[in-house]
């Protein structure tokens, strides 16, 4: 198809040099898809100031729940897609992109109803649709592909595919809840975006003809594949998507919405550290794993570079910057601050060491193995420490899930350097 065409021209134009390029591998990848971190905080300061407290937490609660649900969805493509796109031959890559869509397309419909049941559960009464709405819309994202563009190391696309229909759709929210105070509009626009925006990339790539194609123990090939790396993504998303559900759960509504600002915040680190690792993955492997060791040092210096920029930005201006986007009745203290700061420069040491680094060593179970030992340290340090210092508690509790990821991660390196088993190029 014409996408197919356009990246093998650019593909085969790049040089043997690809250490040249990286500078501007990384600021397309975390450039053009800036415009998705700004479109959401033209509408969730109005939502923390019009639509009141409990809706400001419903609608984190379904983000919440729906990222982990789509977590299921997604099948591990987000841990092990990209490599197998970028050492794939092209002719080989649409049909990685048409089998990873049908299989996903059968766990969407009941994780999405599982999630918009949970979301309803644990949101406030009065906006029960609101949050069950916007699992649904979140669940989504798992079939997103933006793993395969990644792959590819074409950030563009991801800026016209995934990222302009949820601007789009963003915006056309903010007037009915500037109007008419109306927040359930906000996740049916995600909804009509994201299915679209789907369907549009996947057509144009594949073909109609080819992504009904189904072959014979397809799904079950998906799965044993990519078990581990589903294992990983959704024991990482117990702690990690969770964290505003257990917040929200062991304490009041006031301490639960102010954990909620400081993790939006958060998730502009997250972002910015997705970003960079998104931009390297691929390049860390690319020509044969030839020039691994030397690239995988270099992205090590690049996310601790991030990481550290976090931590200093949480300490600094986190408090205020609340305040001052989502009001002080919800701005976060000091603590909570510096506990997102240390978890931002956890997740982006975690990110190097584990999905580039072990991932791109071939090393899915000791991946798995360092997200598991997350779950297990970080989910009940966030509901312990929240039930007992609120969002403070809430946000050390993340940090300490992120150390322990880093640290198994670091003890599984080293094992395996001491056994020869990294490449020294």
């Amino acid at each position: 198809m014409w996408i197919n065409d356009q990246l093998d021209t650019a593909l085969t134009a790049q040089g043997a040099d690809a250490d040249a390029g990286i500078g501007r591998r990384v600021l397309s990848f975390a450039g053009l898809p800036f415009l998705s971190l700004i479109t959401p905080f033209l509408f969730l300061p109005i939502l923390a100031r019009v639509a009141g407290t409990d809706a400001w937490v419903a609608i984190a609660v379904g983000q919440s729940i729906g990222a982990f649900f789509a977590l299921a969805v997604g099948l591990g493509y987000n841990t092990v897609g990209p490599a197998r796109v970028a050492l794939a031959g092209s002719a080989e890559r649409p049909a990685l992109l048409a089998a990873s869509i049908r299989a996903r397309a059968v766990i969407w419909a009941p994780a999405a109803l599982a999630a918009a049941a949970t979301a309803a559960l644990v949101a406030p009464d009065a906006n029960r649709l609101d949050a069950a709405l916007m699992a649904v819309a979140m669940s989504l994202t798992g079939l997103s592909s933006s793993w395969y563009i990644i792959g590819l190391g074409r950030a563009g696309l991801i800026a016209l595919f995934e990222i302009l229909p949820r601007m789009l759709a963003t915006l056309a929210a903010v007037p009915f809840l500037l109007i008419y105070g109306q927040v359930v509009w906000y996740p049916i626009f995600l909804i009509a975006a994201s299915l679209g925006s789907v369907m549009w990339f996947t057509l144009r790539t594949v073909g109609a003809r080819a992504l009904l194609t189904r072959h014979r123990g397809e799904f079950g090939g998906v799965w044993v594949s990519n078990r581990a790396a589903v294992t990983t993504e959704v024991a990482g998303g117990a702690y990690s998507s969770l964290a505003v559900t257990f917040v929200s759960l062991v304490t009041p509504s006031v301490q639960a919405a102010r954990y909620i600002s400081g993790d939006k915040l958060y998730r502009i680190g997250q972002y910015a550290v997705s970003s960079l690792g998104n931009s390297v993955q691929g390049w860390v492997v690319e020509d044969a794993r030839l020039h691994f060791t030397r690239r995988a040092r270099r992205s090590f210096l690049m996310h601790l570079a991030l990481g550290l920029a976090g931590l200093v930005g949480f300490a600094t201006v986190g408090s205020w910057l609340s305040a001052a986007l989502f009001g002080p009745q919800v701005a976060i203290d000091e603590a909570t601050a510096v506990g997102f700061g240390v978890a931002t420069l956890w997740i982006a040491l975690g990110t190097t060491l584990g999905r580039i680094t072990l991932v791109g060593l071939g090393a899915n179970r000791a991946y798995m193995a360092s997200v598991l030992i997350g779950a297990a340290v970080g989910a009940p340090s966030i509901l312990v420490l929240a039930s007992q210092f609120g969002a403070a508690g809430g946000a050390w509790g993340l940090a300490i899930g992120e150390f322990a990821v880093v640290s198994a991660q670091s003890i599984f390196l080293a094992r395996r350097w001491k056994a020869g088993a990294v490449p020294v190029a």
